[in-house]
């Protein structure tokens, strides 16, 4: 498996490329407060932009717990965005803790029900599945 070219990287996230296959990562590198996720999600919209790659992987195994507004703001605000930007695929890569886990799948729950996504979504445990699927290597 080919490797990721990385775009720009601080100590929050690592924003990642996969040009062959137009496919855009970015890997949480530590728990991040509400604010950081804003930051980095405005970066990544302009990387999506600017790129035109239309397949996104998100890796939040370290993010930690979703505050009550950061999940809200995923739900009405950042899926919409993403489908707004021409994701047509998206793959996460959840925490394993249950709690937290849930907390993402509420926020894409939500965001389907009003309408806001217009891509597919699937969850893994781990980056190698999740690109696998986003090069089409897997169903």
């Amino acid at each position: 498996m080919q490797l990721l070219e990385t775009l720009y990287q601080n100590d929050i996230s690592r924003i990642a490329t996969d040009r062959e296959h137009g496919i855009l990562t970015n890997t949480w590198l530590r728990p991040v407060e509400h604010d950081e996720m804003l930051e980095i999600a405005e970066k990544l919209g302009q990387f999506l932009e600017d790129s035109g790659h239309d397949k996104l992987l998100l890796n939040a195994l370290v993010i930690g717990k979703l505050l009550p507004h950061t999940k809200e703001w995923l739900s009405t605000t950042y899926y919409k965005s993403l489908s707004d930007l021409g994701v047509k695929k998206l793959a996460r890569v959840l925490p394993e803790n249950v709690f937290n886990r849930l907390s993402f799948e509420a926020a894409i729950t939500r965001a389907e029900a009003m309408g806001a996504l217009a891509f597919e979504v699937r969850n893994f445990t781990n980056d190698a599945d999740a690109l696998r699927w986003l090069r089409g290597y897997s169903s």
